[in-house]
């Protein structure tokens, strides 16, 4: 027979892993969305400069 305190110690270690996967999982997310978030910025900036670029020229 398995002590309590041990099943409810071996349940615990289970149940924080799972909780690290999970963590891990989705700080992955955050960051590749961060990532995303960054590229859009500067693609935006991008866009910005050329657009002045192209007014100005017209003057």
């Amino acid at each position: 027979m398995i002590d309590p305190l041990f099943a409810r110690a071996e349940l615990a270690i289970e149940e924080s892993q799972i909780l690290r996967e999970q963590r891990k999982s989705l700080t992955d997310q955050r960051d590749e969305q961060l990532a995303e978030l960054r590229q859009s910025v500067r693609n935006s900036a991008s866009a910005r400069i050329e657009i002045k670029a192209h007014r100005d020229n017209r003057k």
